[in-house]
């Protein structure tokens, strides 16, 4: 329940470190184990709720039995690995976008295959 009050701090703090957007948010509690069934799940809806207010995923983990632990570090890892395709993929777009604004491509029709940006000449392609 202490470790709760401060998670409201400890946001203050990480967010005047980090770009906006550019982490993800989790509010993990741990430890269930250790408390008895009404505590635990009086712990839990304030978690929900505080999750919630923090726009944060609420995980409940124990690292003890093992409850959730690769659950939740999937959803990380897909998490994080989708972001890195999307980026590469705004990376892409950008570079035919500065193309286009080099006057080096008047139109575009359709979708380039992978095929196709091997295809451009030596300096012509992507970033």
């Amino acid at each position: 329940m202490q470790t709760l009050e401060h998670a409201r701090q400890w946001l203050e703090d990480a967010l005047k470190e980090n770009e906006p957007g550019s982490f993800f948010l989790y509010l993990v509690g741990t430890k269930k184990d250790l408390l008895s069934r009404a505590a635990c799940e009086q712990a839990e809806r304030q978690a929900v709720r505080l999750a919630n207010e923090m726009l944060a995923e609420y995980w409940s983990v124990s690292a003890k039995t093992g409850e959730n632990v690769k659950a939740f570090f999937s959803r990380v890892a897909a998490l994080a690995f989708e972001r890195s395709v999307l980026l590469a993929l705004e990376r892409k777009s950008a570079c035919l976008l500065r193309r286009i604004a080099d006057g080096d491509l008047i139109r575009v029709e359709g979708r380039r295959s992978e095929a196709d940006w091997d295809e451009l000449p030596s300096g012509q392609g992507c970033c």
